[in-house]
């Protein structure tokens, strides 16, 4: 007899909406521990600014990071950070590379400055009351007839122009010169790597602080260059063979260190580990830098990856802290350690005299669920007690990837997931980078097995995996060894294993790092698969710079009895296509499907940079849980805003039945919940193994070796029994 598992949500109620709402209040513990923040979606690159983001004069927390090009917003409760998802959509969808908010024209409101490919944008706040953020961009004069410039202009040796930027620098924005407006130190774009200081005219000229009037004062503030990592030369050039020119990102913050009223520069590059203080030992008109040091003086900063510094009062006591983390688009080393990759510093000193000490190398991601980067979850009934634990696959955890996993404490309906081992089946010794896992049948056994793409520690070469499980009931992977099937792709490229042609094997839907979804069919034998490519741009989704390395769930979403797509892609959105083996392409996609309580509608929202959606039903509910991992190594939860509980008495349907035997020897089997069953004949002879269903499930039951007459399925569900009968012609 053979078995074949067939992954189809099935429900009774047909809804076509795909509502949304994002859900933190599933408890998660690590270490006795249980986070304040679970589902937050991680931290990698961040860059922290202080911002009243309800209207109730307290200083929130707004995190925007480089790595995802996402805002994550925090709120002030009771002097401790709350994640509210909720104020992300608020700021503007053109923020890149960097975003700090600095009070420009000093109406009490913190303003926007970012990247832009020709300089620096800037959006003025102009929110009225308790109303919702609002943000205009701020035009600057040009000195000539027509259109404003949308980007920040300066004087330079001629007349206005941009403050151009490299793409990875962070400038310094600051009141350096104390006469109440922001003046901007910066890295001279090309050349030299010495500082540049624009001064702001805007007092001085039109008696306000609102008219960001600059002129660049210096290219070389300070008498200060930097010729290598950590290497820095004072009134004189760099010697022969130095880096005489701006190699890579450069990351400055302006603060006076050593309380005599003039600027100090922290400085930091994309080459070192370090961030170096540049003490102004002259004043604000004849700044002089005679020294450079690592910074604090006292376990000073030391990240793996180009270090940036914030100063902002994070802990609640009235003097800004120190605050540092990578300045980074993407990893570029195994060693870098982005599940620390926050490093804080309190300052017990004064707002006057700063004194740094170092507290955790994890804020805040200490409180959410953080797997480094590239979290990809999967969802399967490990320890076969009827709910569904959590696993999550990383980039690298230490220098090798592994799996997190999460045993359900919980119950079907309400979860609670604690960690018990972040390198299950120890498949770190295996040596891989960049697991993504999922569970499918890839044999043709009945038994759900481990099944991942994996690339080597190089990132180059990356293949699809599996582990055979021994067990019809949770995993046994005992004296199994990971073996290849053979599917190479490009280490961004993305494999979801669905059953897209019916005929019950495991297909492939594989996102491409053109952009295209591509197709391809099982054509092999259930023992071992073959995957032959039917469509390279399935459902309309060819090549395109638009977006990148898509990633695929699918499962019935919306209770109408047939399975739907979810996709995400780069822009950290995802997209839902509505029973899509019926479909001709993707027009029918939603894209608008996560609820704000704020704007009272659904919106599309960056939910981590690239992501990796997959379909759980957590909440023992009539529409399943979307979890999306992303590239900032935490997840979110996405929970259908209309579900209802499963009904107390299990719906288990059998069809066809009678089955016909000449005509086809399957008979299909459906249950909304996990079960494990067994199949009787009328004598109660047990006839074939057991069987596993993980709820939600079509299974396929060959019936072939079966001589005709009635036969009894038994089905074994939380404790209680339940019968259904068929008959074989």
């Amino acid at each position: 007899m053979r078995h074949v598992i067939f992954f189809l949500l099935i429900s009774p109620v047909a809804m076509a909406q795909f509502t949304y709402v994002l859900h933190q209040d599933v408890p998660v513990i690590i270490n006795n521990d249980t986070l304040k923040n679970p589902w937050a979606g991680g931290l990698n690159a961040a860059q922290f600014n202080t911002i009243d983001l309800n209207g109730d004069n307290k200083n929130d927390l707004a995190v925007f990071d480089r790595m995802a090009n996402r805002v994550l917003t925090f709120l002030n409760l009771d002097n401790s950070y709350v994640y509210a998802p909720e104020f992300e959509i608020q700021f503007p969808k053109e923020i890149s590379g960097f975003m700090l908010l600095r009070d420009f024209d000093c109406d009490g409101k913190q303003d926007l400055f970012t990247q832009d490919l020709q300089g620096i944008m800037v959006f003025k706040n102009v929110t009225m009351g308790n109303e919702p953020l609002s943000w205009e961009p701020f035009l600057f004069y040009t000195g000539f007839p027509g259109p404003k410039s949308h980007v920040l202009l300066t004087k330079g040796f001629s007349g206005k122009i941009n403050l151009q930027l490299q793409s990875d620098d962070l400038p310094a924005i600051v009141d350096a010169d104390g006469d109440g407006d922001l003046d901007i130190f910066n890295v001279r774009f090309v050349g030299l790597s010495t500082i540049e200081y624009h001064k702001n005219f805007s007092m001085e000229r039109y008696g306000t602080c609102d008219s960001l009037d600059f002129e660049r004062i210096t290219q070389n503030w300070g008498g200060v260059q930097e010729c290598d990592c950590g290497d820095f030369v004072f009134g004189t050039p760099c010697p022969p063979g130095g880096r005489i020119k701006h190699a890579s990102g450069k990351a400055l913050l302006a603060l006076d260190i050593d309380n005599d009223n003039d600027m100090d520069i922290l400085y930091s590059e994309g080459e070192c580990t370090r961030v170096y203080q540049l003490i102004n030992v002259g004043d604000n008109d004849n700044p002089l830098v005679t020294s450079a040091s690592p910074f604090p003086s006292t376990t000073p900063i030391n990240l793996v990856q180009f270090p940036a510094t914030f100063y902002e009062d994070i802990n609640f006591d009235g003097v800004n802290d120190l605050l540092a983390s990578p300045n980074i688009f993407a990893r570029e080393y195994l060693q870098s350690d982005l599940k620390q990759s926050i490093w804080m510093y309190a300052n017990t000193g004064s707002s006057q005299l700063p004194d740094f000490s170092f507290q955790k190398r994890n804020f805040l991601q200490e409180e959410m669920i953080d797997v480094g980067d590239n979290a990809v979850p999967a969802f399967f009934d490990a320890d076969a007690d009827g709910d569904l634990d959590m696993f999550i696959g990383n980039y690298v955890n230490g220098s090798r990837a592994s799996i997190y996993y999460f045993e359900n404490k919980g119950t079907r309906s309400e979860p609670m997931f604690n960690l018990i081992t972040d390198d299950f089946n120890l498949i770190s010794l295996y040596g891989f980078t960049n697991i993504k896992p999922q569970f499918a049948d890839m044999n043709g056994d009945a038994k759900i097995d481990l099944v991942f793409t994996a690339s080597n520690q190089f990132g180059i070469s990356t293949n699809l995996y599996f582990v055979p499980n021994t067990s019809s009931v949770g995993v046994n992977f005992s004296g199994q060894l990971v073996q290849s099937l053979s599917f190479p792709i490009f280490s961004s490229e993305n494999i979801h294993v669905a059953y897209i042609n019916d005929d019950f094997l495991p297909d492939l839907l594989v996102g491409k790092q053109n952009g295209s979804l591509q197709f391809w069919q099982n054509t092999g034998i259930p023992e071992t698969p073959t995957f032959s490519l039917i469509n390279s741009s399935y459902l309309g989704y060819g090549a395109s710079v638009l977006r990148q390395n898509l990633s695929a769930s699918t499962a019935d979403l919306n209770s109408d009895g047939k399975p739907d797509l979810v996709l995400g892609d780069q822009t950290g959105e995802i997209t839902i296509i509505d029973n899509f083996k019926e479909a001709i392409d993707a027009s029918n996609g939603k894209r608008d499907v996560v609820f704000n309580s704020i704007f009272q509608t659904y919106t599309a929202q960056n939910l981590g940079g690239r992501i990796w959606p997959t379909i759980a039903n957590i909440f023992n509910t009539n529409r399943p849980t979307i979890a999306i991992g992303n590239i900032l190594g935490g997840i979110h939860l996405l929970v259908h805003d209309e579900t209802t509980p499963l009904p107390e008495v299990p719906q288990i349907d059998i069809y066809p039945n009678p089955v016909f035997t000449e005509a086809s020897p399957l008979i299909n089997i459906s249950v909304d919940r996990p079960a494990v069953g067994y199949v009787f004949s009328i004598t109660g002879q047990q006839v074939g193994p057991l069987l596993f269903f993980q709820g939600y499930q079509l299974y396929q039951l060959n019936v072939d070796g079966l001589h005709s007459g009635l036969y009894v399925i038994r089905f074994f569900i939380n404790g209680k029994s339940y019968s259904r009968r068929f008959i074989v012609l």
